[in-house]
């Protein structure tokens, strides 16, 4: 089940059980990062309705969240008996958050779906017209021109994906790992900020620049060890490495073995083992994207999306080296199929929308 799914069962819930006029009702995104007692994900809604229909329920003020959170319960359930909608178990929680706990099926329907990452992410196919934002940031002077260009490039494609109109077309075929300053012959590297993007390259310098708050950063301020805000060529950093120690590899890495994984999977390769324990992080951290993306949009904060990326990546990496999948046999069992589409998917739409190429090989 898809976020946007579970919300419009939520609404609907809230509709018939408090005869609620549907434009009213607040949009709440459900997330798996708010859910309860092993459950997969909660909405936020119940206590946000707690105020307008509390004075219709007989209970005090301080037991109107779960009232309202246990009716919609109730009105879930009856939706599933109708057939209407589908889930394993729902429950409310202290805050009057509503938990639901998905079927097996669901979660392997949520795998296949996020596989198409730009219409999992925002709800749409991405077939519309123009173009979409890329800024030359070798033509900026100083690193610091570069990075408002950069930011400003992401702000742009993120608005542009959630927009009121269709995006237009996304990442698609084989990329490789080439760069365009790195990689890409001859070019003359004159100011400040095109002689950074030759030392780290055009990919490191996006993700760093996108990475970090504040708008006017000070020249020696980092995002975390040996990560500077503004690398430059005396000083690049983690940022000039093809190593863990670099956030962009990483990303990239993380869609390169994902992508590789399916490509062996299509030529007849068997899935790699995994366990319960580490599927269950990647799959609430997929469920979490399009409200992640949303949040990014609302707030203008690209740096939103880059630090979502890297949690996914680094669940990812937990899943796919696994230790207690490779080491006890019992324990051992076939990764979900989709997973790795899953997260390529993510990951290619979420790179794509930060100016980042994602390779497609190992």
């Amino acid at each position: 089940m898809t976020p946007r799914a579970l919300e419009a069962a939520v609404r609907e819930a809230a509709v018939r059980i408090f005869g609620l006029d549907p434009a009213r009702i607040p949009f709440v995104w459900p997330r798996n990062d708010h859910a309860d007692e092993g459950a997969d994900v909660a909405t936020a809604l119940p206590p946000r309705l707690a105020g307008s229909v509390g004075d219709r329920l007989d209970v005090s003020r301080g037991d109107r969240r779960a009232a309202v959170a246990a009716r919609v319960a109730d009105g879930l359930s009856d939706m599933r008996d109708e057939g209407l909608v589908d889930f394993d178990r729902v429950f409310h929680d202290g805050r009057g958050f509503l938990n639901v706990t998905f079927t097996g099926r669901q979660r392997e329907a949520l795998l296949a779906e996020a596989a198409d990452g730009p219409r999992f992410l925002t709800g749409r196919d991405w077939d519309g017209a123009g173009e979409w934002p890329s800024s030359a940031l070798h033509e900026a002077g100083p690193v610091a021109q570069a990075r408002r260009l950069a930011r400003a490039d992401a702000r742009a494609r993120i608005g542009l994906a959630v927009g009121p109109q269709a995006p237009p077309p996304g990442p698609r075929g084989e990329v490789s790992w080439r760069d365009p300053y790195l990689d890409g012959g001859p070019r003359e590297l004159i100011t400040p900020a095109a002689r950074a993007l030759g030392a780290v390259g055009e990919a490191s310098a996006r993700v760093a620049f996108c990475r970090s708050v504040p708008e006017r950063p000070r020249d020696t301020e980092t995002t975390g060890r040996d990560l500077p805000v503004l690398p430059s060529v005396e000083y690049p950093g983690a940022w000039a490495r093809l190593t863990d120690a670099n956030p962009a590899f990483r990303l990239r890495y993380a869609h390169a073995h994902a992508a590789s994984l399916c490509r062996w999977a299509e030529e007849g390769a068997p899935p790699p083992a995994a366990c319960s324990g580490h599927t269950a992080p990647v799959r609430g951290l997929l469920f979490d994207g399009p409200s992640v993306l949303d949040t990014a949009a609302r707030r203008e904060e690209p740096h939103i999306l880059v630090r979502y990326l890297e949690a996914l990546a680094s669940a990812y990496d937990e899943w796919r080296t696994c230790p207690t999948a490779v080491s006890e046999p019992a324990e051992r069992a076939a990764a979900p199929p989709a997973l790795p589409a899953a997260v390529a998917g993510v990951v290619r739409t979420g790179l794509f929308l930060l100016g980042v190429s994602a390779p497609t090989r190992l």
